[in-house]
């Protein structure tokens, strides 16, 4: 476990001891991973530890931002093409399932596919060939798959947004990757991690925090999550001059405050009804569902996005 400790995590919270147990433990397998969580919380790092520890750490992990392919370059990013395919295709060109085959392939922000681009990547899931834009020559591919989305992929499926049998498809495993505010006594060993690297690289002589600079640190709630804390304390150290950061060397935007007339956000509204409704027929969740107009599995999905305790 010290490799991703090394690489990946540095620090020991239950919530990043439950990440690691459950990469121990598909890493050795070609199952599918769906990574799921906020931005900035590490999901590709989570992809790689995954990959680095699979039979298939000797090829290729390619990695595709799913979000930033337009509709029409879909087929050719990601099965490639034939030369003459379209007026840019001047040579044959390989897509993404066949420059990662025999290695695993990254799908990040699956969640921004439309409708069309779920049903085409559904059918080279299901039959792992694929057939090059203007060639009608199949080519099988052996990958293995890992996901990524910040999105309730569940929820989109009951909107008609996302297929369920691509979701199906995509979820063997679900790896929920937690917020930094729900590792809090990781911060102090983060931070000290980035700050090793960020000295090296901007050849800093030794730098160490003031206590109640981590205290400061540990208090904030970090919406970009890990992201937002590295990219702080290369800040911090590129515009330090002295051997100490100082709770000043960090400025952060202050948190809203919640006020008696603060207006709900529909997640959180959504939230309110459905554990009042728990409390008035008494957690049976049939009658939940139906009080609420949902299905009993969708009602399920949403207590596992709000609670697993309630469960």
């Amino acid at each position: 476990m010290s490799k991703v400790y090394n690489r990946l995590v540095h620090g020991a919270s239950p919530t990043m001891i439950k990440v690691l147990n459950i990469i121990q433990k598909v890493a050795a397998t070609d199952a599918n991973v769906l990574i799921t969580g906020e931005n900035g919380t590490g999901k590709e790092l989570v992809a790689l530890e995954i990959h680095n520890r699979s039979n298939r750490a000797g090829e290729l992990m390619i990695s595709v931002d799913m979000g930033s392919i337009p509709e029409t370059l879909f087929e050719s990013e990601l099965f490639g093409h034939v030369r003459g395919a379209f007026t840019d295709a001047r040579e044959d060109r390989k897509g993404k399932f066949e420059l990662a085959s025999g290695g695993t392939l990254f799908l990040d922000e699956i969640g921004n596919l439309s409708l069309h681009s779920q049903s085409k990547l559904l059918k080279v899931l299901q039959s792992r060939k694929i057939v090059r834009v203007g060639s009608n020559k199949e080519t099988l591919v052996d990958i293995r798959l890992i996901c990524a989305t910040n999105r309730d992929l569940s929820k989109m499926v009951s909107e008609g947004r996302f297929r369920e049998d691509l979701l199906y498809r995509i979820n063997t495993i679900i790896i929920e990757v937690p917020p930094l505010r729900d590792r809090v006594d990781d911060i102090p060993i983060l931070a000290n991690h980035f700050l090793k690297i960020y000295c090296e690289k901007y050849s800093k002589d030794a730098i160490r925090f003031n206590t109640h600079t981590l205290e400061k640190l540990s208090n904030y709630s970090w919406p970009g999550n890990v992201r937002e804390l590295q990219h702080s304390i290369e800040k911090a150290v590129i515009m330090s001059e002295s051997g100490v950061l100082l709770p000043s060397d960090f400025e952060f935007k202050p948190a809203l405050k919640s006020s008696p007339h603060q207006e709900l956000t529909l997640e959180e509204m959504e939230r309110k009804m459905i554990l009042e409704s728990l409390k008035r027929h008494g957690n049976n969740l049939s009658v939940v569902a139906a009080r609420l107009g949902i299905s009993r599995q969708t009602l399920y999905n949403k207590l596992r996005k709000i609670d697993r305790d309630l469960l």
